[in-house]
Formats: C-alpha cells, structure tokens, sequence
C-alpha cells in the first residue's frame, strides 16, 4: 500500500514540475519579437564576438567591451551556427539557460528543504520577472546560473549526515568522485562564463566558515571535496585569469561601476553605505534602477510575496544550526555582496548569483507559513483524514500557488506591458529596427532603402536590422537625418519617429521624395525620384578614389564673430569599394594655417553605401565670439576616426580648401 502511495505521490510531483517548466518555457518564448522590443546594444556588440568565433577566433579572455568570459561565447557561437544568424539563433541559448536553471532550482531546493519549498521556488523562478529578464536577453548573465546551481548540486549531497558517510564500496567512491569533478568543472565554467561567477567557489568557502563555527563534524566530511572541486575549478579557469593580469586594461568593469568599493579603498565609507543600503532594500522597497533591466525602482518582489521572503530569511537564522538554513544564508549574503560596492545600487545583473536562492527563501517562508496555519486548524483533531483535514490538505497547494499567479499577473503587466513598451526602452532596445525589418519583411519589392537613425546607432542599427530580417535582399544604407541624407541609386528613404530629419534635410527629402501614406507603421517612407536637387556644383571634383564631391554650398547666419558657418555638400559614390568608418572635418584656418574653429562629424555609415548613392552632409560651425575679424580659409576632409588617416586627394593632398571667407566684426 506504502508503495502504491509513494508511485502515486511521485507522479504527482513528476508531472507538477512538468507544469511548471512548461510555464517558464511560455514566459520565455511567448510575444519574442516584442519583448524586448528589440536588440539591446551588449546584445548586437556580443553578436559581433560570437560571429567570429563561428569564422574561428579562440579567444581565451575577450578584452572588448570591459572584457568578456568566452564559455558563454562560445557555446552561443554554436546556437548561431546552428540556427542562423537570426532571432532564434541568438535567443535559443538563453531560452535553454533559462529552463534549466528553473529545472536545477527544484532540484536543489529539493535537496536542501523539501519538495514543495522546490516546486513553488521552481515556479516563483519560472514566471517572476527578474529570472525572466535575463532568460530572454542573448547576453552572457543567464548562462551563469546553470553551472552555479550544477555545481551545488552536485556537491551538496555531502552536506547532509547521510551524505557524508565514507564510503562502503567502490561504486560509491567512484560517484563521490564524480561528483567532485563535476562540481570542479561547473565552478570553472562559471568563472569562465561571467563576472559574478567569481562569487561561486566563495559562497562555498563562506559556508565552510559557517560549518567551522556551527557543525564541525560535516565540515571534517566535506572540506575535503569542496576543496578539491574549488581547486579543479581554479585550475582550469587559471589560464584565462593569467591572460587578464598580463592585459593591460583587460579588464575594466570594476573601474565602470566599482565607484564605491574605490572610494572605500581610499577611507570613503559612504557611497558604499548608501549602495549597501539600496541593495537591502531591492527586494521590496526600491530595486534595479536601470530601465535596461527592469521598469526602474521595481523592487524583486510585491508586497504580498516580498514577507515571505523575509520570513525565510528570519526562519534560516532562528535554524541557523541547519545545514540548509546556513547554507541558504551564507549563498544569500555572499550573493548580493558585489552590489554593496558597486553601481548601481540593487543591480539585478551585480546580484544575478543570489537570484536563485531568493526565490527558494521566499518558497520556503510561504510552505512553512501555510503549514504552520493549516496544522494550527487541524491541532486536536484525531489521526483519522476528516472531512476538514481533506479540505485543509487541499488548499495547501492552491494556497501555494496564489502566490505564484500574482507573480505572473505582475510580470505580465510590468514585463511584457510597462517596460517593453516604454519609450525609453524602445530607444536602447533598437525597436525602430524591428519595426522596420517587419514592414521590409512584408513588401519584398522594396529592396533599395536609406534609413535614418541616432548618430549613436549608425553602426549597431544595421546589425539589429540583420538580425530580425527574414529575406537577405535588402540593400540597407543608414544616416543620421539631422545632419545628412543619403539617395539610394533607386529605392526608399525610411525615417524613424524617433530620429525625425532637422528642418534642412526634411525640405531635401519633400523636395526629391514622395511621402507613402500609411499609417500602420511607425515611421515615414519616402519614395525617392532621381532629381537630387540642390546647389550648383563648386566647379572642381574631390575624388577620394571612392568619393566624390559634386555641390557644395557654404553660408553665413549674418557673416559675423559669434555667427554660426554653414557648409552643405552632396557627395556621389563613385566606385564599388567599401569604406570604413569615416568623419567630414571641417576647418576654419587662418593665416598661419591654425585651426580656429571646426567639428567633425560621422553621420554616414559607409559600410552600406553602393555605386550610384549619394548624400548630403550638413555641417553647422560656430565662430567664436573672440575671433579677431579678418579672412579665413576653409578646409573640409574626411579621416577614419578609429586610425586618424586621412583620406588622399588625387594630387596626394588630404583636405580640399574652399575660397576665403571674410569675417566681419559683431
């Protein structure tokens, strides 16, 4: 009859976590086109490193972007090869991380407390917004989690007196073994993966300490394979640790956000007070509040879930002689301690190794609160099931999972509603992109198109283009519309509302473009005719092999010190070379050929301009107001802003000097 019981009872359990995975798949996949709304700029940089892995660079530590650990890498390089150069390809790898770590979750928290404190951990980690955020980005942080969670459990069975009992026979000392190597290459694996997976290998020497002052007899059993699995995890992480010591500026992440812990290096205990504090408060009070990661100041939890969590947190020290309680602490505390020294304060990406256990805490508050309050209504009944006790039995899980559906019905609301929609977001979350790349997807006769964009996305907006478009077909050109305008050969100009062209370059497009009325997509579409317009040419050519000046156009506001200097010139592409990056200068000399005033400015992306294209090129210089009058030369060129090189003239010159201007006083 027991057995009986026991099978029906671990079905029950089998297909309850089946439930919950199947949520968190929902959670992850659901609406992945529109939250995010697009591409977040780490997102598109860290594209950039794994296509050339796939090309074959093997990096050991990848210095860019404040340096990067290369498992993550590596690993999202295969999904890409795999899948494509595509949504799927990029967010298949996350989505995965993500399941598994709900999936490891339980399974641990099982092992730690119990199997109701796993599954409602499991299901708090499978629908709460914080675990959401980072399973549906492609970047690095998610893939932490598994290996964290993998190596504690693989080491945790030795927490327990059962678990520590020397081995009788060769097959337990064979998966003792086992264990400790595994748990040794999960550790390396997290510290090859991110930032805060060097918080690993320390949560379990932290918890080594809380053994050493409250159960000595399993720190004699488990120091041993704890030390040993730290040691292999060290040992294969060694090498990439060498190369950052030995890479000037390898790594620069605790110079970006380790404000606090450098000022508290230097007797300045404030800001990392002020950090701490924020930190403590992120769970109810005031969390992340970087709208990249979450809609800013929401804290992890609500205030019906949040005191649960707190009376987890209250019931592991008051059973802070449990193995699991100080182990829950000690992963806990050591888990959020980056974000004590760091900015922000409560940062969800610096606290990303306490994630899983703040769940576990909060499910382990509520299983032990609902128990107490049913056992406290049943107290002097006798042992036989009363009708009572049968009802009472039952609301135990519905209870439970009251909790779960607010989680759910806030991340739908906040997550998928407030911040994926927020302008803000949409902003740094390249939505324009996206949007474009769908209307391109829907009217495949379009193949030509200049899109505007920020200046600051000239380079990454065409990566998030790519990315989200389903044909390879569209010939793509992109400008900055305040300051430039590029005419494709033939085809469409497309400006985004969030990048609307200044004044000048939108009389140029109303000029030589008819407007396509609809109103079903979010930004404006311009059918281009061939008339390019605008000012007569300067009667000579600037031919940079490639690039080709052909109207030029130079005026005053009032021709005055302290007046502005306008430049307007039309270039033509002229030959099928691509170019790198590349900025306009633009000089006022004088006569001991001094530069007096000037700016440059990089408002084209060459890398998608084609023979035939041409743009214009707004330049706006403010004459100081302690400029002497007199007469000025003029010089304009273009230089590759990442080497300094200026491009040559055909005469080997690298500037074209306009005639003398005449500048009055005020």
């Amino acid at each position: 009859m027991n057995s009986l019981v026991t099978c029906h009872s671990s079905r029950k359990i089998f297909w309850s976590m089946i439930l919950v995975l199947f949520i968190a798949a929902v959670f992850r996949f659901f609406a992945i086109d529109s939250a995010p709304p697009g591409w977040r700029d780490d997102e598109l940089i860290e594209f950039g490193m794994d296509q050339r892995i796939v090309q074959g660079w093997r990096p050991l530590f990848i210095t860019e972007a404040e340096g990067h650990e290369p498992v993550y890498h590596y690993l999202h390089a295969g999904t890409i090869a795999l899948f494509g150069e595509n949504i799927i390809g990029y967010k298949w790898l996350p989505f995965a991380f993500g399941l598994l770590t709900v999936a490891l979750t339980y399974a641990l928290a099982r092992r730690m407390f119990d199997v109701r404190v796993g599954l409602i951990g499991a299901a708090l980690m499978a629908v709460s917004f914080w675990p959401i955020m980072y399973s549906r980005l492609g970047i690095r942080h998610i893939g932490l989690l598994p290996w964290m969670l993998g190596a504690f459990y693989l080491l945790y069975p030795s927490f327990t007196a059962e678990g520590t009992k020397r081995a009788e026979n060769r097959k337990k000392i064979y998966l003792s073994v086992l264990r400790v190597l595994g748990g040794g290459l999960c550790l390396a694996a997290g510290l090859m993966t991110y930032f805060a997976g060097r918080a690993v290998p320390i949560i379990l020497i932290g918890f080594l300490v809380y053994l050493l002052l409250f159960n000595r007899s399993i720190l004699k059993r488990v120091w041993l394979p704890f030390a040993a699995a730290i040691a292999i995890g060290t040992a294969i992480a060694l090498p990439m640790f060498i190369q950052i010591s030995q890479t000037p500026g390898g790594e620069k992440r605790t110079e970006v956000v380790g404000g606090p812990l450098i000022e508290l290096t230097k007797g300045n205990l404030q800001p990392a007070i002020d950090t701490t504090l924020g930190t403590l408060g992120m769970f109810t009070f005031s969390g992340d509040p970087e709208s990249l990661y979450n809609v800013s100041g929401r804290p992890v939890f609500d205030w019906i879930t949040g005191p649960f969590f707190y009376l987890g947190v209250l019931l592991s020290l008051i059973r802070l002689k449990r193995v699991e309680n100080g182990f829950a602490l000690a992963w806990l505390l050591i888990g959020i301690a980056p974000a004590f020294v760091s900015l922000p304060a409560g940062s969800f990406s610096h606290t990303l190794a306490a994630q899983p256990i703040v769940f576990v805490l909060t499910a382990y508050g509520a299983v032990e609160v609902v128990t107490w309050v049913i056992d406290k209504m049943t107290r002097g009944q006798d042992d036989k099931m009363t009708s009572r006790k049968i009802i009472l039995s039952s609301l135990h899980p519905f209870i439970l999972s009251v909790i779960v559906v607010i989680g759910a019905a806030l991340t739908i609301r906040d997550y998928f509603g407030t911040w994926a929609y927020d302008d803000f977001v949409r902003f740094q979350y390249h939505a324009p992109a996206r949007e474009i790349a769908q209307w391109l997807d829907q009217n495949p006769d379009v193949v030509d198109v200049a899109i505007g964009t920020n200046p600051n996305e000239l380079i990454l907006d065409p990566v998030a283009l790519k990315l989200d478009l389903v044909r390879r077909d569209v010939k793509d050109r992109w400008f900055d519309p305040e300051t430039a305008l590029v005419f494709p050969a033939q085809g469409y100009v497309i400006v985004s509302p969030m990048q609307l062209p200044g004044a000048e370059i939108m009389s140029i497009i109303e000029t030589n473009g008819v407007l396509e009325r609809n109103e079903s997509h979010p930004f404006r579409v311009y059918t281009l005719t061939r008339s390019l317009g605008g000012f007569p040419p300067p009667g000579g050519e600037f031919n940079h092999h490639s690039l080709l000046l052909t109207r030029l156009r130079l005026s005053y506001e009032k021709n005055r010190v302290g007046d502005a200097l306008f430049l307007r010139t039309f270039w033509q592409i002229d030959d099928a070379d691509r170019f790198q990056r590349l900025k306009l200068f633009v000089h006022v000399l004088d006569a001991q050929n001094q530069v007096m005033a000037g700016g440059d400015l990089e408002a084209v992306n060459f890398a998608g301009v084609r023979i035939g294209d041409g743009f214009w090129q707004l330049s706006r210089i403010q004459l100081p107001v302690d400029l002497a009058p007199d007469t000025y030369q003029v010089e304009l060129g273009w230089y590759n802003p990442d080497t300094g090189e200026r491009l040559k003239l055909d005469d080997g010159s690298d500037r074209f000097l306009l005639e003398p201007i005449e500048v009055t006083a005020p």
